[in-house]
């Protein structure tokens, strides 16, 4: 699942980049939408297993609300 984890890591860093960067709030919401459904149709297409791909699609899900909150708080602190 290494491809996975380089997947995730670049995921979660180019919400946090655009955090950084200052990009607007319905570009970040907007963002992280886009990233997320890019990252469902790269696991769908994968080669691993019906319930690998369900516990792995459940984990980018996690991520997907956890960024979302991440974004919540960064525009509403600043």
């Amino acid at each position: 699942m290494n491809d996975f984890d380089t997947l995730k890591n670049s995921y979660i860093s180019a919400i946090q980049w655009g955090l950084a960067a200052r990009v607007g709030y319905s570009e970040s919401k907007h963002g992280n939408e886009i990233l997320h459904k890019f990252c469902e149709n790269f696991i769908d297409n994968s080669n691993y297993n019906t319930s690998d791909k369900a516990m792995i699609k459940h984990e980018f899900e996690i991520i997907k609300e956890a960024l979302s909150n991440e974004i919540e708080s960064f525009y509403t602190k600043n």
